[in-house]
């Protein structure tokens, strides 16, 4: 839900995809763990008997290397928990400060950890937004949000298309869509051109 003049975050289910992003290689290091603790005996006989010249299995070599199979297993278990743990807090820091503001006449969105990025977009600038959603994007229900604005300053990047929140919850993209072209509907209408009678009234009057 849109609440205009107040900071808003990107929504539930965006946090949920930062997330996923930052917690997968966590996550599948964990599952790496796991099948290797399971299947530590069966390694560990079939890189015994790689390692043995005449083919006889030993029962030292056998228990050598299953505690170097489980020491291992322990290790990635151990990495994953910590890769899934920090994924998490950075994940959630960066959802927190993915924050947008609707203000009067201003769009304001806020990004970044460390190196913070602010940028201000006035609605009578932006000509058209569209919705863009990914494979990815319809898992989590969310979407993509691009602008195309004009009149920026840096006539490089003029007229170009930004994406200006990625990712977004789908339903507040939505609402946020049709605020932004209701304001620009305001905008387009507050250029009509004064009747005409006002413009009689502004020429001088003709002496007689």
């Amino acid at each position: 839900m849109l609440i205009v003049g107040q900071p808003q975050n990107l929504g539930r289910r965006t946090m949920l995809l930062l997330l996923a992003r930052r917690t997968t290689i966590g996550f599948v290091l964990f599952i790496l763990s796991m099948i290797l603790a399971f299947m530590g005996p069966f390694l560990a006989i079939s890189i015994a008997s790689l390692m043995s010249l005449d083919g006889n299995v030993n029962n030292s070599t056998v228990t050598s290397v299953s505690n170097a199979v489980s020491a291992f297993s322990v290790m990635a278990l151990l990495a994953s928990v910590i890769l899934i743990l920090v994924g998490m807090i950075i994940g959630l820091i960066q959802y927190r400060n993915r924050i947008f503001v609707l203000e009067e006449f201003n769009l304001k969105f806020r990004r970044g950890i460390i190196s913070k990025t602010e940028i201000s977009i006035p609605y009578r600038q932006i000509q058209d937004i569209n919705l863009v959603r990914t494979a990815m994007h319809r898992i989590f229900g969310v979407s993509r949000l691009l602008m195309i604005t004009a009149g920026r300053e840096d006539s490089k990047t003029r007229n170009e298309s930004d994406t200006i929140f990625d990712p977004i919850d789908f339903d507040l993209a939505n609402e946020l869509q049709n605020f932004l072209e209701h304001k620009i509907g305001i905008q387009i209408v507050e250029r009509v051109v004064p009747p005409p009678d006002q413009n009689i009234q502004s020429q001088p009057q003709s002496q007689a």
